[in-house]
């Protein structure tokens, strides 16, 4: 589907923003230290609630119309996106403590790019990206929505033959996310903040069972997966 910066800031404004915020600040309790780099950053979502965080981020793109409107949306952040391609960082070798791939590795020739990402990580790659199960594919078809997919078993073995020690996966999203549409779904939730904030109680109580149960993979639209350099010291 073509980029419509208008159409995903609204979004971004709307329920789908309040799921997305969760999903950052899911993401943001398992990164260790204060040096991040945001790589496919998009519009900045996630680099601005990091940096809210007191985080020091940086975020890449390689769309500059893109970060173009992210530096609109976000003026904190104008000179914190560069615009850039994940195959040839413009950065120093280690400058990074964490690398954020959030829902942009499948953009990506992405068994190609992890030395280039593992030159400038310190420590830590955290990787978020949909979930390939069968609901996942059906409701694609619906909507009729193509993308790569990332299945867990072989991203997992490419970490771990780059050197990484694994955290995860860790899974989320079952019901709050495909209300809201994401950037490219058919949006069912109206515009009542009092509505989001049921609704996200009910997703995680819905998560809750779900993990009980054992299903946590083949019903959850994300995960997420942390791969830790072996040898490298955690962050004081």
């Amino acid at each position: 589907m073509k980029v419509n910066p208008d159409r995903d800031l609204k979004r971004l404004r709307s329920f789908y923003g309040a799921v997305a915020s969760e999903q950052n600040r899911f993401i943001l309790q398992r990164v260790e230290g204060n040096e991040v780099l945001d790589l496919g950053c998009g519009y900045g979502a996630f680099a601005h609630e990091a940096s809210n965080a007191g985080k020091r981020v940086i975020g890449l793109d390689i769309d500059f119309e893109i970060l173009k409107n992210g530096k609109s949306a976000y003026p904190s952040l104008s000179f914190k996106l560069i615009q850039g391609e994940m195959d040839h960082l413009p950065f120093k070798d280690k400058c990074f403590h964490a690398v954020i791939l959030r829902e942009s590795l499948h953009h990506t020739t992405w068994e190609k790019i992890l030395p280039e990402i593992l030159r400038v990580c310190k420590r830590e790659i955290l990787i978020f990206e949909p979930n390939p199960n069968w609901i996942l594919r059906f409701c694609r078809k619906i909507i009729s929505h193509q993308d790569q997919e990332i299945p867990l078993k072989p991203l997992l073995t490419l970490l771990k033959s780059h050197g990484m020690l694994i955290q995860g996966p860790y899974f989320r999203d079952l019901m709050a996310f495909p209300l809201s549409g994401g950037l490219v779904g058919w949006p069912f939730v109206p515009p009542i903040k009092k509505l989001y904030s049921i609704l996200l109680k009910m997703d995680r109580m819905f998560h809750f069972f779900s993990r009980i149960l054992g299903v946590e993979k083949t019903v959850c639209w994300r995960y997420l997966v942390k791969g830790i350099l072996k040898g490298s010291e955690a962050p004081q």
